[in-house]
Formats: structure tokens, C-alpha cells, sequence
């Protein structure tokens, strides 16, 4: 059995020895670097390798980009092929922020062309709660090949995005807080504000109260009511950086909709250019 959008704790524990499975740990703070690797080392799902968002799955910010560009894929499948990752392989990828951070992961396999890889439902938290237990052990795995099949159809270019405001038939979904999409405060980028005719749709109504994804029913509900007739090749996810825009791919993938469009630059690439409109909660006034 293959995973593809979310896999429960009790799948995951399963599975935990499967050699055909790879596990990684992708937790991650924006305001502090260090934190991924050093909860890593305090304690880790058996057998997970740690990712880092920053140096592993972005490439380096440049004057014009958002702060977190997609990797160099041959770069980032080298990386790969030395954690013994192969394209046989079922990746399984957490966080501790219900899936805010691993969803990047999740985003990046699917655009090298892997597509058996699955986000752990209810996060670390989740995977504590079920029995679950962490290790401090290293996890080393024999070096393999991991080949990419780059999918660059999976993400839109900001000439996309400026192309998409208010038309009808296109539809841009912001992922940020509410807080921020309304400009009423941003403790992330500089300017706060969204993208004119954006929508929000802040990742955490993806979840229950427990962490875990709401059910497939319940997201297809949500989501047909925000995106009505159009198109699903003509939505675009967005959010700060392109990380947490992810969350809403895979939420919309759980609920049967997919071909969804990253905005990778996302809210820190539209506001490198003071040229490009912004909207806050002022406007509505």
C-alpha cells in the first residue's frame, strides 16, 4: 500500500522497520534556525533523518526572489541519494506545527517526480499521543540514486499571479494568518498586507482541534464553497514564503481536488517591488 497525501501514527508504527519506508523530520522555526536540528537531537521518530527548510529544501535568497526559492533539484537529489533515498522508496514526512513545514517537503518530492509521499498526520504531537516513541540514535542509511523527474508545472511565476488578479475564472488562496493576510501585523516579512484579490485561507482550518487534517468531506465542503466553479489548474496556493502555501496544496489534495499551483515567491517576493499593489484591512473601511 502506497501513501500519498497523509499517513495516520498507527500506519507510520507499522511500518516503522520497513526498509521500503523513509522517514524524515522536517521541524523548523522561522525566527530561529537552530531549533530543527536541535529538537532533532533531543529526540526523533525511529529511523528519521532530519531536513533542514533553509539549507536543504530553498535555495539562497537573491534581491529579487521570496525568501524561500525552490532548491537546485540535482542538488537537493544528491542529497537524497546519500540519506538512501530511491524513487522506491515510501516517504514519510513530520513537523511538530501539524504539517505547516513538512507540507514543503511533501510539495518538493511531488515537483522531483516522487509520488509516494505522505505527511504524518497529527504531527509529532500526534505521534506522542498514539504511543509513539522518539530516539536519539543516528539514522544512517546506505547510499542509493535518487533520479528527478521535475514537474515545473506544479508552480506559477509572479507575471502568473499579476496575471491572475480578479479574473473570474482564477482564483489566488493566501495560507497566511489572518493577521497577516489583513496587514493588521506581520512578525515574518516587513510589510504586512496581502495581494489584491487573494482570498484567505489560513492553514489552520485545514485541522481539527487535535491537529489531525479534518476528514476528506469535511475539507471538500470548505473548500468548494471558496473555489466554486473554477478550475483547479487555475487556483493558486500562496502564502509568506512558498512553505506553508503547501499545507493548503495537500488539504485540497486530501479533498479530491488537485493540479493546484504554488506561488513560490509568494507574499516576500510581491512585496520586493514597491511598484506592486498591496492590500490591508484599511481598504475595506
Amino acid at each position: 500500500m502506497s501513501f500519498k497525501t497523509i499517513i495516520s501514527s498507527d500506519n507510520l508504527k507499522n511500518n516503522i522497520n520497513n526498509k521500503d519506508f523513509i522517514i524524515f523530520d522536517c521541524r523548523c522555526d522561522v525566527k530561529d534556525t537552530a531549533y530543527g536540528i536541535q529538537a532533532y537531537n533531543e529526540g526523533h521518530i525511529p529511523n528519521s533523518i532530519f531536513v533542514d527548510i533553509d539549507a536543504d529544501l530553498a535555495s539562497e535568497k537573491t534581491l529579487t526572489s521570496g525568501r524561500h526559492p525552490l532548491p537546485d533539484a540535482d542538488a537537493l537529489s544528491e542529497k537524497l541519494s546519500q540519506w538512501g533515498f530511491n524513487s522506491s522508496k515510501q516517504a514519510i514526512v513530520y513537523d511538530d506545527a501539524g504539517g505547516a513545514f513538512a507540507g514543503r517537503m511533501w510539495w518538493i518530492l511531488k515537483w522531483l517526480g516522487h509520488a509516494n509521499v505522505a505527511v504524518l498526520d497529527g504531527a509529532l504531537g500526534g505521534w506522542m499521543a498514539s504511543g509513539g516513541k522518539l530516539t536519539q540514535d543516528n539514522t544512517i542509511f546506505e547510499r542509493s540514486v535518487f533520479t528527478p523527474n521535475v514537474q515545473d508545472d506544479m508552480y506559477v511565476s509572479i507575471n502568473d499571479v499579476e496575471d491572475a488578479q480578479y479574473k473570474m475564472d482564477k482564483l489566488i488562496i493566501d495560507a497566511r494568518s489572518k493577521e497577516r493576510y489583513l496587514g493588521i501585523k506581520d512578525p515574518v516579512d516587513p510589510i504586512a498586507g496581502h495581494i489584491p484579490g487573494a482570498i484567505s485561507h489560513p492553514l489552520g482550518q485545514n485541522l481539527d482541534k487535535k491537529g489531525h487534517f479534518k476528514s476528506a468531506e469535511e475539507l471538500k465542503h470548505t473548500f468548494s464553497k471558496l473555489i466554486g466553479e473554477i478550475d483547479s489548474g487555475d487556483i493558486i496556493s500562496m502564502c509568506g514564503s512558498g512553505i506553508t502555501a503547501c499545507h493548503n496544496i495537500l488539504a485540497l489534495e486530501i479533498a479530491g481536488i488537485r493540479g493546484i499551483k504554488l506561488y513560490v515567491g509568494s507574499w516576500s517576493e510581491w512585496i520586493m517591488d514597491k511598484s506592486r499593489p498591496i492590500a490591508t484591512i484599511d481598504d475595506n473601511k
